[in-house]
Parts: C-alpha cells; structure tokens; sequence
C-alpha cells in the first residue's frame, strides 16, 4: 500500500456521476466512516487496482455497487477531481486522489448485491437526488462542489479539462 511522505495511506479512485433522464445523480448514503455523528452522501466508485485505468476502475466500481454494466469507453474523459487528507472515524489517515467520469443513463434499481464488507458496512441505502435535493439536504455531500459540476454538466457545458474541486476535511481528525 502506497503512503504519502506524512504517512498517509495514498489511495486513487475512480468515481462516476450516474444522472438519469429526470437530472437525478445517484448517490450512496452512510453515515460513522468518517465521523460516527455526521450522515453523508457520496458517489459510485472507488480504488483504482494496480494495472487499471481510471476508466477500467470507475467501470467495475459501477458494476460491483450497482450492478450497471458499462464499457470503460463510455465514460469518456475525466470531468472532475479532487484531492485531500481525510481520516477515518477511529483514526485511520488517507489521501485520497479522486478523479470524476459523468455517465447519462435511463433509470434503474441499483443492485447492491456486489458490494464488498466495507462498502455493505458504509453504505445504508442509495437515493437519486435532484439539484433541489442537493441543496436542502443536512446531509454532508462528498465531493464538496458536486452540485455546482452537476450543473455545469446538465445545462449542456462542455468541459475542456477537468472541474478542480474544493478539498475540505470533514472527518473527525479534521
């Protein structure tokens, strides 16, 4: 496992914008990984395995939490990225470079039936959320910014290199 020279543990992920015909982004809710008194949501996706691509990697992370299955080429380009410290709520210090694709499909019932340990322990339910939505949950959203790439990408811009986000550290160590 590859560490930052603080000592972080250095992980790369590859995470998708699922949006449906109604503009809704899939999203996962959980809540205790990050802080035990704080409920969030968060995109599809995860780690990059050694020898994937970015687009390798967000393709299987679809399939295995949603059970979607979509070639790699169909993501396109990255749209989004984000990168910072975090940690876990017992302590455990990431860095976590997080790079974004957007994939338009018709709407489904994600299949959580390929989820992994960690992810079954993390992830309670799944919500497809609007921009309204985004907006008034109390919710922490990850990434910070998702809702402001959302509407970029939903009126139609096209994007000549990827939408840096905001890194804010909202983990309990924060």
């Amino acid at each position: 496992m590859a560490t930052t020279p603080e000592g972080l543990i250095f992980r790369r992920a590859a995470r998708v914008l699922i949006v449906d015909e109604r503009d809704r982004v899939l999203l996962f809710f959980g809540g205790g990984l990050i802080r035990q008194d704080a409920d969030y949501y968060f995109t599809v996706g995860g780690g990059v395995e050694e020898g994937e691509s970015l687009a390798e990697a967000a393709a299987r992370e679809v399939a295995e939490e949603t059970g979607l299955r979509v070639a790699p080429a169909d993501l396109g380009a990255v749209v989004a990225h984000t990168a910072g410290p975090w940690s876990t709520h017992d302590g455990v210090r990431f860095h976590s470079d997080d790079h974004f694709f957007f994939l338009r499909t018709a709407h489904f019932e994600p299949d959580l039936s390929g989820l992994e340990e960690g992810e079954e322990k993390e992830i309670s339910r799944h919500a497809w959320l609007s921009l309204a939505d985004l907006a008034a949950t109390d919710a922490i959203v990850f990434p910070v910014g998702l809702a402001g790439v959302l509407e970029r990408l939903l009126s139609g811009e096209r994007l000549d290199a990827p939408v840096e986000m905001p890194w804010v550290d909202r983990s309990a160590a924060a």
